[in-house]
């Protein structure tokens, strides 16, 4: 990775869509994912599973130096994972730096309270970053709302992968419903193509030290 920073913090995002069995699947992602969690500057992961094609998962593992990362892929155990789950999915990967972060509460782990949102930007990235503050803005008004993530591509830079969460279902349904949402999301697709994607959050695990 020339010319990259390697002690600057990255997020790696996978998209697996699973090919049979989900829950064997699940198992195997599991242990790798508690392999990460024990790395040196690994930071915390999310896992969801979208709501309309529960055969695919988004992982993102963030990490506090991408020095940290490049080790972890040639780690001997990183590599007897991968072996193992390839036959299982299909993988895209991308990585990620966040441009703007919102922290207010936790989402219910196991519940439908989770949206990604996958943007592709056109016109000036600037503006868009800024759209989408100001949707985590209006989201931010209204009770339950847990907080939100914009991370930019630096595979990519037109790609951006949002996540917004809330404390639980109920909460996400009022304020996807509400007007002033509405307004702020059109707002958003100025200049953009975006898909929002309904999700089953999975787990969201920090380091283990």
């Amino acid at each position: 990775m020339p010319g990259r920073d390697l002690t600057g913090p990255v997020t790696i995002i996978n998209r697996f869509e699973v090919k049979g069995d989900t829950d064997r699947f699940e198992r195997m992602f599991r242990e790798h994912s508690q392999f990460l969690r024990r790395r040196t500057d690994f930071d915390f992961l999310v896992t969801v599973r979208l709501a309309d094609h529960p055969h695919v998962y988004v992982h993102l593992g963030h990490w506090r130096t991408l020095r940290a990362f490049r080790d972890t892929v040639h780690d001997e155990t990183f590599l007897g994972h991968v072996e193992r789950l390839e036959p299982l999915v299909e993988t895209e990967v991308d990585q990620a730096v966040s441009v703007g972060r919102v922290l207010r509460d936790n989402a219910r782990v196991g519940t439908e309270s989770v949206v990604l949102l996958r943007a592709r930007v056109g016109g000036d990235w600037r503006a868009f970053e800024r759209r989408f503050a100001g949707l985590a803005g209006r989201l931010g008004e209204a009770d339950g709302f847990g907080g939100s993530d914009l991370l930019r591509s630096l595979l990519r830079p037109a790609l951006y992968t949002g996540v917004l969460w809330w404390r639980d279902p109920e909460s996400l349904e009022r304020a996807l419903d509400s007007e002033p949402v509405q307004a702020a999301r059109e707002e958003l697709e100025r200049g953009a193509e975006v898909v929002l994607e309904r999700t089953r959050h999975m787990a969201y695990e920090r380091v283990i030290d």
